[in-house]
């Protein structure tokens, strides 16, 4: 129950940064936003935003087993590394971009999260933002 509580917490404390940042991180690419992002994404796993993402795919695969409570949080962790990785791309920062997309990867891998999936309590949000996308 406590352990429970705990990924409720955390999930909501990510789901407040998402939907305040992401926005900004995708559409103007905004670069304090998308820090805010991997921070939000470190802080989902209880490590340093630059820390965990600064780790190879495998080794954050790891830390994420190592946790606990990886196998609850897999699918936000690739979501929003997905994003982050479209943002990076907007700014044409290629490189960081594949290795986002490719620590989303090995995560999907090893915790059978569909690659490109949307959690439910993001698809509105995610909808909107690729709406004015378009319109841009």
């Amino acid at each position: 129950m406590l352990q429970r509580d705990y990924i409720v917490e955390m999930t909501r404390r990510f789901g407040e940064v998402l939907s305040k940042r992401l926005r900004v991180a995708m559409l103007d690419a905004d670069p304090d936003a998308i820090h805010d992002l991997e921070d939000a994404v470190g802080n989902l796993l209880d490590l340093d935003g630059a820390t965990a993402l600064s780790l190879d795919p495998d080794s954050l695969v790891t830390m994420m087993e190592l946790s606990g409570i990886a196998d609850s949080l897999a699918e936000y962790v690739t979501y929003a590394l997905l994003r982050i990785a479209d943002a990076y791309a907007a700014r044409g920062s290629m490189g960081i971009a594949t290795a986002r997309r490719q620590q989303a990867e090995a995560i999907c891998k090893s915790f059978m999260v569909k690659y490109g999936h949307v959690p439910e309590e993001y698809r509105e949000l995610d909808a909107e933002i690729a709406a004015e996308k378009e319109r841009a």
